[in-house]
């Protein structure tokens, strides 16, 4: 997709001119990550940028207090979930901190035992980081980011909270991780993988008004662009994984009609390869198959022994949809 959009500017195409659309929010972590690798312009409309969203700071910063201790990331975490940690007990740690000139972490550590932080659970979270921050070099960043999450209760939080979209993110970023581990291979620590997100973190591009548009399919109706790449080709991504019933899914396809009537020159679609976080294959949209081979031109066409098991996934799947379920809500 990023290859696509170089050749377009490098033919005189307008940034502006351009639209990458997708389904839900998350889908937007590996577009980001492309275009700020190529230093390509861009903008998100009706969302945060993957790395700035509360959710995936929050999750880095617990990964970060692994490695470095530091105040930023203490300060973002120590009372998330909540741990009877507020206001008054973070000024008396700053006080004591700027006195003995160290951390906000370490003043937490020395004053564990002072009356201040009876009925807290201070001493659990001293107990979870020392724990996770002993030998974490020789642990793979996957299983060490999933054991602190879990151990911490965080994404026991978004469960109970029903963030759904939240935890969507979350899994998206546990695969940002996995692809670093599987493209870092045995070099790959911790402190190597939040200093490669810190160019995304930290990414501050000048400003100009020629930028790529990012948005969702929903943000884009009523709007046109001379050129649409539509991203998120994928079953269980678009259509979203969350369709309960045939009338969702009718409803499903109509979006992606509206996703792809968006365009007025040209219109581009690209899905992603290999599998899932939980192993089940990638396959190819139902929405793109059902075009026909005739209407499309392929710049790396799925292999015909891909596309039947998609097919068939797809068969079975609808089969075991519901004509119409009351109150089916998705997002």
């Amino acid at each position: 997709m990023v290859s696509q959009i170089r050749e377009l500017h490098e033919n005189g195409v307008n940034y502006r001119h351009m639209a990458v659309l997708y389904r839900a929010h998350y889908v937007t972590r590996p577009v980001e990550e492309a275009l700020l690798k190529e230093k390509i312009p861009y903008h998100i409309y009706s969302g945060v940028p993957f790395f700035g969203r509360a959710e995936i700071k929050d999750a880095l910063s617990y990964l970060r207090m692994t490695v470095s201790q530091d105040d930023l990331s203490f300060r973002r975490i120590v009372n998330l979930p909540k741990r009877n940690i507020g206001r008054r007990r973070m000024a008396f740690l700053e006080e004591y901190a700027a006195k003995n000139s160290c951390t906000l972490y370490h003043a937490l550590k020395q004053t564990l035992d002072d009356d201040i932080f009876r009925g807290t659970k201070a001493q659990q979270f001293v107990d979870l980081i020392e724990s996770f921050s002993t030998g974490h070099e020789d642990e793979r960043i996957s299983d060490l980011f999933s054991a602190i999450l879990d151990e911490s209760g965080y994404e026991t939080m978004l469960r109970t909270e029903g963030s759904q979209e939240r935890l969507d993110n979350l899994a998206e970023l546990k695969q940002s991780i996995l692809e670093y581990e599987t493209t870092c291979g045995e070099e790959a620590t911790a402190a190597h993988y939040l200093a490669h997100v810190a160019l995304f973190t930290n990414s501050d591009a000048k400003d100009t008004s020629d930028k790529v548009k990012l948005m969702t399919v929903h943000a884009a109706k009523g709007l046109e662009f001379p050129y649409v790449l539509l991203c998120g080709m994928n079953e269980g991504v678009f259509p979203s994984r969350k369709i309960k019933d045939m009338s969702g899914m009718e409803e499903e396809r109509r979006l992606a009609f509206v996703a792809m009537t968006r365009a007025e020159n040209g219109l581009y679609l690209s899905g992603a390869e290999g599998r899932n976080f939980d192993g089940s294959p990638r396959y190819p949209s139902r929405f793109v198959l059902d075009i026909g081979d005739e209407h499309l031109e392929y710049a790396k066409k799925p292999s015909d022994t891909l596309i039947t098991a998609a097919r068939s996934h797809i068969a079975y799947s609808e089969r075991c949809l519901p004509e119409n379920q009351k109150h089916t809500q998705f997002s």
